[in-house]
């Protein structure tokens, strides 16, 4: 009985030890935020994360491929986002924070449409 408690209590913190690990924003750097203006190429609207993707151009009109990682559906559309909030084409102001690392990836903070409409993460 008791070897059948030590085994019960230890997968139940293995499995909860995997679902924290997996929402740690560990990666980004959460004083430095930068703001992107770009072109979405693609918003996929999926657990556990939805993605943003986008370009964008420098200067010299050279162009960087960007993501922002941001929350779940859920919080997303209690927010007033929809599946069809990013579609290819629009243009977008994203403010996020930056990857540690100095990739082009970044965690979403907000979105601000060319209409000017904000578009927030849903208090993540």
């Amino acid at each position: 009985m008791r070897t059948k408690s030590i085994v019960l209590t230890l997968t139940v913190f293995l499995i909860c030890s995997a679902a924290l690990a997996h929402h740690g924003n560990a990666s980004f750097d959460t004083e430095k935020t930068v703001t992107l203006k770009g072109t979405v190429t693609n918003f996929v609207w999926s657990n556990p994360h939805s993605q943003i993707y986008f370009d964008v151009k420098d200067e010299k009109g050279q162009v960087t491929h960007w993501s922002c990682e941001t929350s779940q559906p859920a919080l997303l559309h209690r927010s007033g986002w929809t599946r069809h909030s990013l579609n290819p084409g629009d243009q977008v102001t994203i403010v996020a924070h930056v990857a540690k690392s100095g990739a082009s990836v970044g965690w979403l903070q907000k979105v601000i449409l060319a209409d000017g409409q904000e578009l927030k993460t849903g208090g993540l």
